[in-house]
């Protein structure tokens, strides 16, 4: 593959990741769902602390969240209602996305990308925020004339996230 067919490919998965954040950090939603793919698998494992550097250092059986295409819409659904305690009123967050790096590409067919993710989170008038960082694993498929996510893999860099909930989206 040629540097520039390589450039192109990469600045496609940052532009969509970036769009997919701006998507979030605005509150739609709506127009955020439909990027997932209807096989989608949205994961993040608890991290764990081992000895030295035995790896993976998260945990393969336990997770914040384990969603799948219509727990994911129940969620997105469910953030309409006035049972989202947690988020009203919503979240002020700001999503920073860096080191984008497509590790496999199958053109029109399948992506694996990875990043790195940053969400700033306030809420109301309180003077505390979060920092919420971690690394992503995303693998998209090719439908309908565009790309779709099909599995986030977010690895959360702390081992105890100081947030008082996880309703937001990585």
């Amino acid at each position: 593959m040629s540097i520039t067919k390589a450039a192109e490919i990469k600045y496609q998965f940052e532009n969509w990741l970036i769009q997919e954040a701006k998507l979030l950090d605005r509150i739609e939603f709506d127009n955020w769902y439909e990027l997932m793919h209807s096989d989608l698998q949205y994961l993040m494992p608890v991290r764990v602390n081992k000895e030295g550097n035995e790896r993976p250092d998260y945990s393969t059986e336990m997770f914040a969240f384990q969603d799948d295409i219509d727990t994911l819409k129940m969620r997105v659904e469910r953030l309409k209602t006035d049972y989202a305690w947690a988020e009203l009123p919503p979240s002020r967050t700001r999503r920073f996305v860096s080191n984008v790096d497509v590790l496999e590409y199958e053109e029109n067919n399948y992506a694996l990308v990875e990043s790195y993710l940053l969400i700033y989170r306030s809420r109301t008038d309180d003077i505390h925020h979060d920092l919420i960082s971690g690394e992503r694993r995303d693998e998209f498929k090719y439908e309908d004339g565009s790309w779709k996510l099909s599995k986030r893999f977010f690895i959360v860099d702390q081992t105890t996230i100081n947030t008082r909930n996880l309703a937001i989206f990585v």
